[in-house]
């Protein structure tokens, strides 16, 4: 899957030593090393936990599970549904071709609701991923965005990306990508008024017998109202088989994927 991923799809991030020097790097040179150390993943399953944090510290932990297949054309589909607990159960997320399309399935309601617009700035499912969010679990698209290196630390390369879309709820992003490993282990929201809104931090890498890396455990923070959550992979199977057919609205409106 050669898609250089901002959200849960750091989940298919897979890293490398790079040799060359760190003062001739550009964010393209970054953003093309990271897709190189990248391993071949088509399709995936994962199983795992995210705990919700809100203001007053109350925590909820929910079990999950997500699908991903990389089409034809190169974009990539994604299904996210809550298996528990009972107040979110089978609430499920379908995006399509990179997030253009996102279809929000209620069980309680028994119907699906298109997320368009405005509505992509509303948070999921009292999470601290808005829509907008989780439509990049499909991949990050350069041409959508303006990005430049603007520093570097002795463990960090710290690039602003500046989205081009004029909905976007963020007015830039700030992400800083290990300098041994080349995966990404935090990016900064910041809002329209340039304040420092939302912290994507990797808590957590596995690394593989082929030397690639892959996430196990990341956690968003709203600074504004001091919420969390972080989602955790238990499990993850990749290159499976699934249906020409899985990733639909018939799909999420199933009892059991």
């Amino acid at each position: 899957m050669k898609k250089l991923l901002l959200f849960v799809a750091l989940i298919f991030l897979a890293v490398g030593v790079c040799a060359a020097s760190a003062s001739a790097l550009t964010a393209d040179d970054i953003f093309d090393e990271m897709e190189e150390r990248q391993s071949e993943v088509t399709t995936s399953r994962s199983r795992g936990s995210l705990l919700v944090v809100d203001a007053r510290g109350r925590e909820e932990l929910r079990e999950v599970i997500m699908y991903s297949r990389e089409e034809d054309d190169g974009t990539v589909s994604t299904i996210f549904r809550f298996l528990s607990p009972a107040s979110v159960r089978n609430i499920t997320l379908l995006s399509l071709e990179d997030g253009d399309q996102i279809n929000l399935y209620m069980p309680a309601y028994r119907r699906v609701r298109r997320i368009a617009g405005s509505g992509r700035q509303e948070t999921f499912a009292g999470t601290n991923f808005t829509y907008e969010d989780m439509s990049d679990i499909g991949g990050f698209e350069r041409e959508d965005y303006e990005y430049e290196l603007i520093d570097e630390d002795e463990e960090n390369y710290i690039i602003e990306i500046v989205p081009l879309d004029p909905d976007s709820q963020y007015s830039r992003q700030v992400m800083k990508v290990d300098k041994n490993l080349f995966f990404v282990n935090q990016i900064d929201f910041y809002d329209l008024e340039e304040t420092l809104w939302r912290v994507l931090e990797v808590l957590e890498v596995e690394e593989m017998d082929d030397g690639t890396v892959r996430f196990r455990e990341i956690s968003m923070s709203d600074l504004k109202d001091n919420t969390r959550s972080d989602l955790k992979l238990e499990e993850i199977e990749e290159n499976i088989d699934l249906p020409a057919n899985f990733f639909s609205v018939r799909t999420i409106q199933r009892p059991e994927l």
